[in-house]
């Protein structure tokens, strides 16, 4: 079966600079590719080029088969949100939704049911007859990321879509990406918060200056990660025979000077009570409590180098 996307041997050149070197990928449909790094990794140039809005200056990108041809050379079929707001300020979300689907030739009734159909996935109800100048931050990426799905694109370029947002609205995108998905989008997403990436994503790429460090299923990556850490500040400093190994869920461990114990784990809520029960064995009582997610530079700390 022809990949939806793939990338081969992928380069870009920026300003006269290598940003990205040797990238190859296959994404189907329905796939998901959640794309980490540091700032200046690379992440925004690799997007930019797999949707054909700057041109490769090596390798080639194809979209259902189709070499795609650099800049200019976007497919219809394409859906892209970068970092920076797009829309009308002085248009509702309606009015905006109606206007960029009017762009892909949406017409009624297929249009208004795909206005609608977005107003509710997004949770933009309320605001959905105000000016969107009105909007706050939040509730302006929600419009900016529907305006990107308005012609129900067969890939989603994302860019950082969830900085910036709240609680809520973090997940009311992970829940439209996934809706996405399940019609068959392939979805490809930048993120610096990697429990977003771990949520949504079916394989992880890292990048570290320009160049694939990792690709690979996200479950198993996670599975060599841990999906946490557990920090516990204990009454007093154990003894010198005090262990966690073997405690089932817990990958590695550490004790600072201040007798605060490190534990990097695979699934927190499990494996907390069984850290506790070891606890309580050795006569060690906690005073404090902490459940920490697993954080990109832990990634890259711990794979990458």
């Amino acid at each position: 079966m022809t990949p939806r996307l793939q990338a081969i041997g992928v380069g870009v050149q920026r300003g006269g600079r290598q940003v990205i070197e040797g990238i190859d990928l296959e994404l189907a449909a329905g796939e998901c590719l959640g794309v980490a790094g540091a700032n200046g990794a690379g992440k925004s140039s690799l997007l930019a080029a797999l949707a054909g809005f700057i041109p490769v200056s090596s390798g080639e990108v194809r979209f259902e088969g189709r070499r795609l041809g650099g800049r200019g050379q976007v497919p219809p079929e394409v859906g892209f949100a970068s970092q920076e707001l797009a829309f009308y300020p002085r248009l509702s979300a309606r009015e905006n939704l109606r206007l960029f689907g009017a762009m892909y030739d949406l017409r009624n009734p297929e249009l208004e049911r795909r206005v609608e159909d977005l107003v509710e996935s997004f949770d933009l109800g309320e605001w959905a007859d105000r000016p969107a100048s009105t909007y706050s931050g939040g509730i302006g990426r929600r419009l900016h990321l529907a305006l990107a799905m308005i012609h129900t694109p067969r890939v989603l370029f994302l860019d950082e879509p969830t900085v910036g947002l709240d609680s809520t609205s973090r997940r009311v995108l992970l829940h439209s990406i996934d809706e996405q998905r399940e019609q068959g989008t392939t979805v490809i997403l930048t993120s610096q918060i990697l429990v977003d990436l771990e949520t949504v994503s079916d394989r992880l790429l890292v990048l570290a200056r320009g160049r694939a460090v990792i690709f690979e299923p996200t479950g198993q990556l996670m599975g060599r990660l841990g999906s946490g850490q557990i920090d516990i500040e204990l009454a007093h400093h154990p003894t010198a025979e005090f262990t966690l190994n073997g405690v089932p869920g817990v990958l590695a461990w550490d004790l600072d000077a201040d007798g605060v114990l490190h534990a990097k784990v695979r699934h927190p809520p499990e494996t907390l009570p069984a850290l506790l029960a070891r606890l309580e064995e050795q006569g060690m009582m906690p005073v404090r409590i902490e459940v920490l997610p697993p954080s990109l530079q832990q990634l890259l700390e711990d794979v990458v180098s």
